[in-house]
């Protein structure tokens, strides 16, 4: 016996109707049914009377509805006992993220949270991956989101979205009519890049010395914003994650395979145990991108 299954239940007890019931609990109508299905087996027999104008209880089914609404109702308080107990609704999680992503990444993953959580506070701190790495070991943050550039021993991480990398180029750049290249098409163009210390400048740097290239550097920016207002003006070309992407100024083209990419991971000290408000972000984090989410918002 699950608790969705008992959520179920009582949606249909409530509402008289499978329809409305699934409707209610955010569920297509067959998985409802096949979950109240598996419980009436479990439980050795029909709880609903189906009827062409809704449902009813069965006499089964008017005998378990008070003791499926009381199991609810103290599965809810032994929650908020645990969580008042773990300090879930008071607290402070520091959380480090790379300003490139932090625009795409964290309004959507912390309104939930907030959600959830409305009692903690999240600490912000935007810093490069190397700078995020060492705020982790030295226990300035409890939590980073980091690039390979990140990732150091003593570091606990868990990969959580891989993208590729587009060439990002003026709108009126011979190529960009292109939907895709060869990154040995782009060796002797203008390359525009992130300033020395920043995790994603090696990344594209080691892809193109991988491939035997020398970039032509010409411009340099701390912001990946910047980098494509720069390309925007037709000052050069650049690769950059697939989630800056913009709606309109530059063009972008796939690269051809072997293709670039970058993984985002959360990485935590190896050892110490969290505390409750960072323990509760870390579940917050891995369940929302393991939930495909983030993909669906970049589309």
């Amino acid at each position: 016996m699950e608790v969705h299954q008992l959520r179920y239940f009582l949606a249909i007890a409530a509402s008289g109707s499978f329809t409305a019931a699934a409707e209610n609990c955010h569920v297509s109508q067959p998985s409802l049914s096949s979950q109240i299905a598996k419980l009436e087996d479990e439980l050795g027999g029909a709880l609903l009377e189906r009827r062409r104008t809704g449902a009813r209880l069965t006499a089964r089914g008017s005998l378990f509805l008070p003791r499926a609404s009381e199991c609810l109702r103290q599965l809810a308080e032994a929650r908020q006992e645990i969580e008042e107990l773990d300090g879930l609704h008071r607290g402070e999680v520091a959380l480090g993220c790379l300003p490139s992503t932090g625009t795409y990444i964290l309004p959507p993953l912390l309104r939930p949270f907030r959600h959830d959580h409305p009692g903690l506070t999240v600490r912000l701190l935007e810093e490069s991956s190397p700078g995020l790495a060492q705020a982790v070991l030295t226990g300035e943050v409890d939590l980073a989101l980091v690039d390979e550039a990140g990732l150091a021993a003593g570091l606990r991480a868990t990969p959580l979205y891989t993208e590729p990398l587009l060439v990002a180029l003026p709108a009126e750049h011979p190529l960009a009519g292109r939907g895709a290249v060869t990154v040995e098409a782009l060796a002797d163009e203008p390359l525009i890049v992130m300033k020395s210390g920043h995790g994603f400048r090696k990344i594209v740097l080691d892809y193109l010395a991988s491939r035997g290239l020398e970039p032509r550097i010409v411009y340099e920016s701390a912001g990946i914003d910047t980098v494509q207002a720069l390309v925007e003006a037709g000052l050069g070309i650049s690769l950059v994650p697939r989630m800056v992407r913009k709606a309109s100024g530059p063009a972008y083209l796939d690269l051809l395979p072997p293709t670039p990419t970058r993984t985002l991971s959360l990485v935590r000290r190896e050892g110490p145990t969290l505390n409750p408000a960072a323990a509760a972000l870390e579940a917050t984090v891995t369940q929302w991108f393991s939930s495909g989410l983030f993909g669906d918002l970049l589309g």
